[in-house]
């Protein structure tokens, strides 16, 4: 009988292959140590980031008291400056009415930032100057099929506009033109809650919203500065400041001059007076509580504009009756 190969003789056994299975516990942090990690590297990074959360932690329970204190020194300097410049401006802008409660100003304020893109500053404001105890808005912006939202809420609100800062809604211009103008698109903005001095909320449960095409302008011909939550303008603020300098180069130089005095300590003075430190320095030293300094700058800078515009307006009458005699002259000769 012939020999016939069957199928298991052409069959290869398996060889068996040692694998090597390191198990962990269920329950192992993702930082234990392991082969590669020793302890000590393991327990400086938990270290590190205990220290971190450490910092963060001190750091908002430090952050109340504070704000406190720096609102107490540098507050009234940063109201003044911010008042100054919205009784020049307020009437450039276009301002559109929530439920007759509050006003708001569809043209923001781009501001550049260590960010990728800008951040826009909206002002708001109380209408008819009334005093609101707490207002609550939120802000609703369409971009790329996603709805982006924002929940402003502002302590202490009258006829005196400020500006918040939309962080949490990346707007992206949709077209530009000359002047740092930009077209950003529709704004939907509904007033949530209006509480006056009584603490009876205005809005009643009622539906106040708008929605309005917004538009975006540089904010490079005035500085802005956000402090405790809000956008401040600093334009006065850096008045004040070259007034600072312009006095302390008369009393040390020019006077000098005039005197025939050495003019070598004094110049060094001037420089390390008039530095951005020594500036900033001698500006708060002058306007900490009730910023007096600035305040009487600004009240004299509007007593000098008020005179101007007075002889101003007296000449141009005067010119216009002295022009209308000449003509009557003229028309009866």
């Amino acid at each position: 009988m012939a020999w016939s190969p069957s199928l298991q003789s052409f069959t290869r056994m398996p060889t068996p292959i040692a694998i090597h299975r390191q198990t962990f516990p269920k329950d192992m942090p993702p930082d234990a140590p392991t082969i590669k990690t020793s302890a000590s590297e393991t327990w400086t990074r938990r270290l590190r980031l205990g220290g971190l959360k450490v910092v963060r932690i001190l750091h908002r329970v430090a952050q109340a008291p504070v704000d406190r204190l720096t609102k107490k020194l540098f507050l009234r300097a940063y109201e003044a400056s911010d008042d100054a410049y919205w009784r020049d401006h307020a009437t450039q802008y276009e301002w559109r009415s929530l439920g007759g409660i509050i006003e708001y100003t569809p043209d923001l304020l781009v501001m550049p930032s260590e960010r990728a893109a800008p951040v826009y500053l909206i002002a708001i404001r109380s209408t008819s100057n009334t005093y609101l105890e707490r207002v609550v808005v939120k802000v609703k912006a369409k971009k790329s099929g996603v709805i982006h939202q924002q929940e402003i809420t502002q302590k202490q609100l009258c006829g005196t506009p400020i500006r918040r800062a939309l962080t949490a809604i990346p707007f992206k211009p949709k077209s530009s033109k000359g002047d740092g103008w930009q077209q950003l698109g529709d704004l939907y903005i509904k007033l949530v809650e209006a509480v006056d001095g009584d603490g009876l909320d205005l809005v009643k449960h009622e539906k106040i919203a708008d929605i309005c095409p917004l538009t975006g302008t540089d904010s490079a011909p005035h500085r802005q500065l956000e402090r405790w939550g809000q956008s401040w303008n600093i334009d006065k603020i850096n008045v004040e400041k070259e007034n600072i300098k312009a006095r302390y180069y008369r009393e040390l130089v020019q006077s000098a001059r005039k005197l025939g005095r050495p003019l070598m300590m004094r110049r060094a003075a001037y420089r390390l007076l008039t530095s951005h430190l020594g500036l900033t320095l001698l500006f708060w030293s002058q306007n900490l509580g009730n910023a007096e300094g600035i305040r009487t700058s600004i009240a004299q800078a509007q007593a000098n504009d008020g005179t101007i515009v007075g002889e101003k307006s007296k000449t141009e009458t005067t010119s216009r009756k002295t022009a209308f005699i000449v003509t009557s002259t003229e028309a009866g000769s």
